[in-house]
């Protein structure tokens, strides 16, 4: 596959407030009351749901490739990015296969059950995703690494139309927290502290510039950077949202629990990379 074309901001049409010639926002001071959680996903998936495929294909293109030029996706060895869904959230497809013609490793997830099921659902579940409900089979996240362009673009579709990992052969595929296989199949002795990857592309319903993240209620990507936070011995993740502008609402309008993590930066499909500064993990 031949090499991508540097990244144009012609391809995004923006919103009439941002200045084009300043793509780079800074945290605002303003606070509104925040609607519950529920809500706010019932109101940003309605508005996501008039979106035209084309508008989710353009603005996907012009959040992957504002991403693929920033500093720290550059330098990065290695990253785990979500697998997107056909509509309703930034589409991943360009930036996964950026990254692995360019021998960056790439990790995504795959969700699994947990066994044995945990006593309670107080186990680090975020506040904003919601955790795991009480009566249903518990289940966790892991980031394995995809192995090639080749296979990205064979991956089956499952739930959500969401690409997946085949369940076969999982205890061959590096952890990106150290080992192989999900983290529920390995023993302690596996664990290899430490071990993280460099950049977090992460998912949500919304985002806001104070870097608050609604997640789609789960509470998997919560868990997960807890875990890979605190798995570093240096340097933590460089977290950034993904979105689509339609995404992003007004600061204090994402309820925040004492578990939920914000992100680093929020790339957005009309040509904005929100950010509170580089080099600072999630919080």
């Amino acid at each position: 596959m031949p090499r991508l074309p540097s990244p144009t901001l012609r391809l995004c049409h923006r919103l009439p407030n941002p200045s084009p010639k300043t793509p780079i926002q800074t945290m605002s001071t303003q606070q509104t009351q925040s609607p519950s959680k529920p809500a706010l996903r019932r109101q940003i998936k309605t508005r996501l749901s008039t979106l035209s495929p084309p508008s989710v294909s353009e603005q996907s293109l012009c959040a992957q490739n504002l991403l693929i030029t920033h500093p720290t996706y550059t330098a990065a060895r290695s990253l785990s990015v979500y697998l997107s869904m056909p509509n309703g959230e930034a589409r991943t497809n360009v930036l996964i296969r950026h990254a692995l013609e360019r021998g960056k490793e790439v990790f995504v997830p795959y969700i699994y059950a947990l066994h044995p099921a945990p006593a309670s659902s107080s186990n680090g579940d975020g506040d904003g995703d919601a955790g795991t409900q009480r009566g249903k089979k518990k289940k966790d996240m892991a980031m394995l690494r995809l192995g090639s362009v080749e296979e990205f673009e064979g991956l089956e579709s499952g739930g959500w139309g969401i690409p997946c990992l085949p369940s076969e052969g999982l205890e061959k595929r590096a952890n990106a927290l150290g080992g192989f296989g999900p983290l529920s199949d390995r023993k302690d002795g596996d664990k290899d502290e430490g071990k993280t990857v460099d950049v977090v592309v992460a998912p949500g319903v919304a985002f806001d510039s104070s870097m608050a993240r609604l997640g789609h209620g789960g509470g998997f990507y919560d868990r997960w950077l807890a875990r890979a936070c605190s798995n570093a011995k240096e340097k933590k993740p460089y977290v950034v949202g993904l979105c689509l502008a339609e995404q992003v609402v007004g600061n204090g309008e994402i309820e925040m629990g004492e578990r939920d993590r914000r992100v680093d930066a929020v790339v957005v499909g009309d040509g904005r990379v929100l950010t509170v500064g580089d080099g600072v993990g999630p919080t």
